[in-house]
C-alpha cells in the first residue's frame, strides 16, 4: 500500500547514521586499542591513532546527525514516526521540544552519547599519551550505547538489538486506521507528559546526563592506568576530571531537587526515590575517589582504592541505567521508564564495564605500588581515607535498599532454576524517607566531624610536634566550644528534641567553623586555593539546612475545614478548602483568600492572598502566590485535571510552599453532564426591559449587543448575523447582579445559538429566537434551565520550610568548591607554597 503524506527519507538516513555510528565506534575501539598495545613502536602507534581519530570523528558526526534528524521530524510533527507521535502534539509549545526529545529512552540515550562525544573530542584534542587507552574505553562504551538504539530485529519473534527512534508508527501498532492510505490525516501526537512541561525539564536532564557522561573520564583513565601499568601517572589527569564530574553530577542532582521543590507537588526536595538514589550513589563514590586520589597524589597510599572508586562510580552509573530503564523499578519509583525490552543488553553492558577492569586489575595487582606501613593517624591522608570508607558504606546502605526489586528478581530466577517453590519477596520500607534518614544521619555526623578535623592536619605527618600540637589543640578546642555555644541555643529555639538532630547540626556547624578557620589561619585568606574548605563549608551548611527544613517542616493549612483529596494529594489532613472571595483563617495567624483565577494555554492559575494581622487589625504581612494546574479541555467548558504545580513565597529564613487544587478536579464530568442534560428548559417570551423569574432569582432583559461570544463552539463565517442578549440576573432581596450573555446567530437563514452558563448560580440561558410582532416591536424567546450551582473553590495546601535556603546555599557552595579545585588543578590557579 502506498501511504499518502509520509516522509520516509529522515528515517532512512537516520537509521543509516545509527548503523554508521555503531560501526565507527567499534573502529575507534579497535584502532585505539591497537595504538595502546603498540605504544612501544611510536610509528605503528601513531598510525593506529590516526585511524582511531577518524573512527571516533565519524562516530561523533553520525551521532550529531541522528540528533539533528530526530529534532527535525519532531519540530515538523511527522506523526508517521512512533517517537514523534508518542512525545509531541500540535499543541505542544516549541520550548518543550527539547523536553519531549529526551522524555523517551531513545532520546535520553542520544543525549548521553552526545556528551560522551563532546568529552571525547576534548580529550582527543589534547593528543597526549593518554588519548589512545582513554578513547578506546570511550569507543567500547559508545558501541554499547549505540546498540541501544540500533533497532536490529532477528529471528521470527520480537527479538531485537536496541530500539530505533526512527521506527514508523504503523510498524509498531496494529490498528485498522493503517489500512487507510491517508491515515496521517486522522492522527495527532499524544503529547508530552504534563508533569514534564516545565522549564526544569529543559535544563535538568542535559546537566544530569553531562554528569553521567563525565564519570566515564576518570573510569577511562583508571582503565588506562591498569592497561599501561602506569599506576601513578594516570591519577593527575583523572583527579581534575573527577572534580569536574563531582561538580556537574552534583549540580544535576541539585537541579532535580530544586525542580521537585519548586515545580512538583509532593512538598519537598528529596524523597529517597530509587531513581534519585541511583544518581546519588555514583556521585558519592566519585567524591570518595576524589579524596583518595588526593591522598595518592600527596602520598604513596590509596592508589588501589582510587582505582576501585573511579571504576565503581561508572559501573554504578550503568547499574542505575539498568534500574531506571529495565522496568524493574516500575512499582517502586515514579521516575522510572517503562520496560523497553533492553534488559539483557543493559546486563551485558554492565558486565562488560565490570569484567574488563576486574581482569586488568587482577593482572596488574602485584605491580600496583603499595606501602606496607599504614598511614599515621596524625596525617590528613589517614582521615581522608576513613572518610572515603564512610562514603562507601553510605553508598552500600542506599544501594542495598534501592535494589530490593533486583534482589527479588534474582531470588525468583534462582527458585525457578532449582525448581523450588515461591520465595517470599522482600518488601521495600513502608516509609522510604524515614528508613534512609535513620542511617544516613550518622553518615552525615561522621563526615561532618571528619571534614572538620582532617582539614587542619598535614599530609605525610608521622607525628605531631609540640608547636603543631598546641596549634591543633587550640583550634579544634575553640571550634568545638563554639559549635556547642551556637548549637545549643539554636536547637532550644527550634524546639527540636531529638538528640540525633542536635548532633548532626553540631557536626555541620563544627565543619563550617574549622574550615573557615583553615581559610583564615592557614591559607591567610587566599580564597583562590580554598576549593576544599569551601566545599566542606557548603556540606556543613547543607546538614544544618536539611535538619531545619525537614524536622521543622509543617503545614499551616492543617486542621481547618479539611477535605479528603486522597486521589490527588495523599496528605489530606494538611489541606484547607477556600471558597472564592471568602477568606479562611489558617495557622500562624494567617488568613488565605482565593481571589481570582486565569488561564494561560493548558494551565489555570489561582491567586491566593495570604494576610497576617495583629490583634488590633493592622496588617503585619501580606503576600500573594499563584499556584497552577495543568488541565485538558473537555466539551461544554469542562476540564480534566492532569497535574498541580506549586508556587512558593521565599524569605531569607523560610519558604512558604503553596499548592491549589480546583473544585472541578474533584467532580465527575460525566455525572455533571448527565445532570445538566436531565434538567428541563423553561421558555420565556419577553420584550427588552421586561423581567421574568427563575427559582431564587429574577432576570431583566437589559439590551441587545453585537459582541461575539468568547466560546470555542462558535467560529464566525461570512454572512453570519450575530445577536447577543444582555441579561441581568438578580438574587432575590439583593441589588447585586450577574451578567448573562446568551448568543443567537443567523446562518443560512437558520437561527442557531450558543448557551451561556452561570455556574455560580446553577443557571443556563439560551437565546432561542426572535419573534417580530410589528415593524417597530419584537419579542425574544429565552430558555432557562437550572441545575446544582457550581461553587468555585480550591483546596489549598500551605507548608512552611524553615531554613530551606541553607540547603540551597550549602549545596551550591559544595559545587563551587569542587569547580574551584578543578580550575586549580588545571593550572589556572597556581600555588606551590600552600598545601591543599
Amino acid at each position: 500500500m502506498n501511504y499518502e503524506g509520509e516522509h520516509l527519507w529522515p528515517g532512512i538516513i537516520g537509521h543509516g547514521l545509527i548503523v554508521l555510528a555503531f560501526v565507527s565506534s567499534l573502529l575507534a575501539l579497535w584502532a585505539y586499542a591497537g595504538a595502546t598495545n603498540s605504544r612501544a613502536d611510536l610509528a605503528t602507534s601513531r598510525d593506529w591513532k590516526r585511524i582511531g581519530r577518524w573512527g571516533f570523528g565519524i562516530h561523533g558526526l553520525s551521532i550529531l546527525g541522528v540528533i539533528g534528524l530526530l529534532f527535525y521530524i519532531m519540530i515538523a510533527r511527522y506523526y508517521e514516526y512512533e517517537y514523534v507521535w508518542g512525545h509531541t502534539s500540535d499543541s505542544l509549545p516549541f520550548q518543550y521540544i527539547f523536553s519531549a526529545f529526551w522524555e523517551g529512552q531513545e532520546g535520553s540515550f542520544l543525549l548521553w552519547m552526545f556528551w560522551h562525544v563532546v568529552l571525547g573530542f576534548v580529550l582527543m584534542s589534547r593528543k597526549d599519551k593518554w588519548e589512545a587507552p582513554v578513547l578506546a574505553v570511550f569507543g567500547l562504551v559508545q558501541a554499547f550505547l549505540t546498540s541501544m538504539i540500533l533497532g536490529f530485529y532477528f529471528g521470527e519473534g520480537d527479538d531485537r538489538i536496541g530500539s530505533n527512534p526512527f521506527v514508523l508508527l504503523r510498524n509498531v501498532h496494529e490498528a485498522p486506521i493503517f489500512n487507510m492510505p491517508n491515515y496521517l490525516q486522522s492522527i495527532e501526537g499524544t503529547g508530552l507528559n504534563p508533569l514534564l512541561q516545565n522549564y526544569w525539564m529543559t535544563i535538568h536532564p542535559p546537566t544530569l546526563f553531562l554528569g553521567f557522561a563525565s564519570t566515564l573520564v576518570p573510569f577511562a583513565f583508571a582503565i588506562a592506568g591498569l592497561w599501561t601499568k602506569e599506576h601513578k601517572a594516570w591519577i593527575k589527569p583523572a583527579l581534575t576530571w573527577s572534580l569536574f564530574s563531582g561538580a556537574i553530577l552534583g549540580t544535576g542532582i541539585l537541579m532535580g531537587g530544586a525542580w521537585a521543590y519548586e515545580a512538583l507537588s509532593f512538598g519537598g526536595y528529596w524523597a529517597w526515590d530509587p531513581v534519585e538514589n541511583a544518581s546519588l550513589v555514583p556521585w558519592i563514590i566519585m567524591l570518595a575517589g576524589t579524596h583518595t586520589a588526593l591522598v595518592a597524589r600527596n602520598s604513596p597510599h590509596s592508589i588501589r582504592s582510587t582505582y576501585l572508586f573511579f571504576i565503581l562510580s561508572f559501573i554504578l552509573i550503568v547499574y542505575s541505567t539498568f534500574l531506571t530503564r529495565s522496568g524493574v523499578l516500575g512499582e517502586t519509583s515514579v521516575h522510572a521508564f517503562t520496560e523497553m525490552g533492553l534488559e539483557w543488553q543493559l546486563i551485558l553492558f554492565m558486565g562488560a564495564v565490570s569484567i574488563w577492569p576486574l581482569v586488568l586489575y587482577v593482572k596488574a595487582k602485584k605491580e600496583i605500588p603499595s606501602v606496607e606501613k599504614e598511614e599515621s593517624s596524625y596525617s590528613r591522608e589517614f582521615w581522608m581515607f576513613v572518610g572515603a570508607l564512610v562514603l562507601l558504606f553510605s553508598s552500600i546502605l542506599i544501594t542495598a535498599t534501592t535494589s530490593i526489586p533486583v534482589w527479588n528478581k534474582l531470588a525468583d530466577a534462582f527458585s525457578a532454576l532449582v525448581g523450588g517453590g515461591d520465595i517470599t519477596n522482600i518488601a521495600p520500607p513502608e516509609d522510604e524517607v524515614a528508613h534512609h534518614n535513620r542511617y544516613q544521619l550518622w553518615i552525615g555526623v561522621l563526615i561532618g566531624f571528619l571534614s572538620g578535623i582532617s582539614v587542619l592536619l598535614r599530609y605525610r605527618s608521622r607525628e605531631i610536634s609540640a608547636s603543631f600540637g598546641r596549634f591543633l589543640g587550640l583550634h579544634l578546642g575553640l571550634a568545638l566550644v563554639l559549635s556547642v555555644v551556637i548549637t545549643v541555643p539554636l536547637m532550644l529555639w527550634s524546639s527540636i528534641v531529638a538528640w540525633q538532630y542536635w548532633l548532626l547540626v553540631g557536626s555541620g556547624i563544627f565543619t563550617v567553623i574549622t574550615n573557615l578557620d583553615y581559610i583564615v589561619s592557614v591559607l591567610r585568606g587566599n580564597i583562590k586555593v580554598a576549593g576544599a574548605p569551601v566545599a566542606h563549608i557548603g556540606f556543613g551548611l547543607l546538614m544544618v539546612g536539611v535538619v531545619f527544613s525537614g524536622a521543622l517542616k509543617r503545614p499551616i493549612s492543617e486542621g481547618f475545614t479539611s477535605i479528603e483529596v486522597n486521589d490527588i494529594n495523599p496528605q489530606s489532613n494538611k489541606n484547607v478548602l477556600v471558597v472564592k472571595g471568602q477568606p479562611v483563617p489558617i495557622a500562624d495567624g494567617y488568613t488565605v483568600e482565593y481571589s481570582r483565577d486565569w488561564a494561560e494555554g493548558n494551565q489555570q492559575f489561582f491567586e491566593l492572598k495570604f494576610t497576617k494581622k495583629d490583634p488590633a487589625g493592622n496588617i503585619l504581612e501580606e503576600f500573594i502566590t499563584s499556584p497552577n494546574v495543568i488541565r485538558d479541555s473537555l466539551p461544554k467548558g469542562k476540564f480534566k485535571f492532569r497535574a498541580a504545580n506549586p508556587n512558593t513565597r521565599h524569605y531569607f529564613e523560610k519558604d512558604i510552599f503553596t499548592l491549589a487544587i480546583p473544585h472541578w478536579a474533584f467532580e465527575d464530568p460525566e455525572a455533571s453532564k448527565e445532570e445538566e442534560e436531565a434538567a428541563k428548559w423553561e421558555s420565556h417570551i419577553i420584550e427588552q426591559g421586561d423581567t421574568f423569574f427563575t427559582p431564587g432569582h429574577y432576570v431583566v432583559f437589559d439590551q441587545i449587543g453585537t459582541e461575539l461570544p468568547q466560546n470555542e463552539a462558535y467560529k464566525f463565517q461570512e454572512g453570519d448575523i450575530p445577536i447577543t442578549a444582555i441579561l441581568k440576573v438578580y438574587e432575590l432581596n439583593s441589588d447585586s447582579f450577574y451578567l448573562a450573555k446568551p448568543f443567537l446567530y443567523i446562518r443560512d437563514n437558520r437561527p442557531l445559538n450558543i448557551p451561556f452558563e452561570l455556574k455560580e448560580l446553577g443557571l443556563d440561558f439560551r437565546f432561542a429566537q426572535v419573534l417580530p410582532e410589528s415593524k417597530d416591536r419584537m419579542k425574544m424567546q429565552f430558555d432557562v434551565r437550572s441545575h446544582s450551582p457550581e461553587k468555585a473553590y480550591v483546596v489549598v495546601q500551605a507548608l512552611v520550610f524553615p531554613g530551606i535556603n541553607w540547603v540551597w546555599i550549602g549545596s551550591i557552595m559544595m559545587m563551587i568548591g569542587l569547580l574551584m579545585g578543578m580550575f586549580q588543578r588545571m593550572g589556572k590557579i597556581k600555588s606551590k607554597k600552600l598545601e591543599i
